[in-house]
């Protein structure tokens, strides 16, 4: 998902993509106190944006855990 108001996140770090994405949930909540159904749904859209990369950074990890030669004889019970 693409939105050209919302700058590259990939220089952002992970607490900072977190804490972003806390204070949008909060947003959400309050906005939707108000019941502005539009702002919510951008609210949402900007969240969606955030949380695909906090997704990626998360796989990332994963991937690299994985390929780690540390854990290549471990027991896998996933």
């Amino acid at each position: 998902m693409f939105n050209p108001m919302i700058e590259d996140l990939s220089g952002k770090s992970l607490d900072d993509l977190l804490k972003t994405s806390n204070d949008l949930h909060k947003k959400i909540a309050f906005v939707g106190r108000m019941g502005n159904s539009n702002m919510i749904n951008q609210l949402r859209n900007t969240l969606n944006i955030f949380q695909q990369e906090i997704n990626k950074r998360y796989a990332a990890e994963a991937q690299a855990a994985k390929e780690n030669p540390i854990f290549k004889d471990s027991l896998d019970i996933g």
